[in-house]
């Protein structure tokens, strides 16, 4: 993508310009915007108001499309619209509710046996001249989603510098939210990791991302998910998955926390300090997001919901040091 060509292209610019500047990862809604660029070249030459009509025109679902990829590609359109209307500009603005209903995911909660087939599955995947290290890459990295909590796209952006195998720490850049965290590994995990380093730095030795394809730099995005599928596949019939809510790598992430959570109640762990430290080391900015993951505990604890809508950093400054 070399430039925007529409007539709308300086006020998508603008808009890219102060995501850019806020840090924001903004990599998918971006392409969206790219996309709808191009679009309004070919079917609206030089108009340079954002019309109802082309907002609609971008609103059909298209065949094979899920509802909530379809809300994800509105998204960013409407923000533009918004950005336009704030600078005294011409906008449609997509109203709400202009597609379907959007559908909330269940996740898939992962048995300790079904854990042990995936991370056997990646163990056993195999070199391919498409895929660079792979056979290095799959099974540490999605050990390292399951063993931190990382959310999958963390994990594919990780830097080679986030790693520091001397205090044995993760460094997570501009996680959701643009909030950076820090997390640290088990010592099984933190071996495990120094030894896939010093492989891959065989291939790879002045790399940027401690995750890098065939030419050294980051994944795509979609390249963990096809990988996870294949994970799957291989796993057969120990992961049976609910109608609606195939297993996906977030649900690693899921099963991170529950497993903390569980561990933490039998030990007889204060709940406050748990949903503290749990705010924290998710990269959670409203304990909200925390609280969801007690209702998916098998030890669920009904003294815990009393603290649901606290104010974490208020209430138990001491979480912050815990986690450092």
């Amino acid at each position: 993508m070399n430039r925007l060509v529409s007539g709308l292209a300086p006020q998508i610019q603008g808009l890219l310009d102060i995501k850019h500047a806020m840090g924001l990862p903004y990599e998918v809604s971006e392409r969206h915007l790219w996309a709808f660029d191009i679009m309004c070249a070919q079917h609206y030459p030089g108009q340079k108001v954002l019309s109802r009509e082309m907002a609609m025109e971008w609103v059909v679902q298209r065949p094979g499309e899920h509802v909530n990829g379809q809300a994800r590609r509105i998204s960013p359109i409407r923000q533009l619209a918004k950005h336009i209307a704030s600078l005294g500009g011409d906008a449609y603005v997509i109203p709400t509710g202009s597609h379907g209903r959007q559908i909330h995911y269940h996740p898939h909660i992962y048995s300790h046996q079904e854990l042990r087939a995936l991370f056997d599955a990646a163990d056993a995947i195999q070199f391919s001249p498409y895929g660079g290290q792979r056979q290095l890459i799959i099974p540490v990295m999605f050990r390292m989603i399951y063993c931190l909590g990382l959310r999958p796209g963390e994990a594919r952006r990780l830097h080679r510098n986030d790693v520091d195998f001397e205090h044995g720490s993760v460094l997570i850049r501009e996680s959701k939210g643009h909030k950076d965290r820090m997390v640290f590994m088990s010592p099984d995990l933190h071996q495990y990791c120094r030894h896939y380093d010093a492989a891959i730095d065989s291939f790879h030795p002045d790399r940027i991302s401690f995750f890098p394809n065939h030419h050294g730099h980051f994944y795509s995005k979609g390249t963990p998910d096809r990988w996870f599928h294949e994970l799957l596949d291989a796993a057969g019939s120990v992961i049976v998955a609910s109608p609606g809510s195939p297993p996906r790598p977030y649900d690693l992430r899921h099963a991170h926390v529950i497993e903390v959570i569980n561990r933490g109640v039998r030990a007889g762990r204060s709940p406050e300090a748990l949903v503290a430290y749990l705010s924290l080391h998710l990269g959670h900015s409203d304990t909200e997001d925390t609280w969801y993951y007690f209702h998916l505990a098998a030890d669920f604890h009904p003294e815990l919901r009393g603290i649901a809508n606290a104010s974490i950093e208020s209430l138990f400054p001491e979480a912050h040091h815990e986690i450092r």
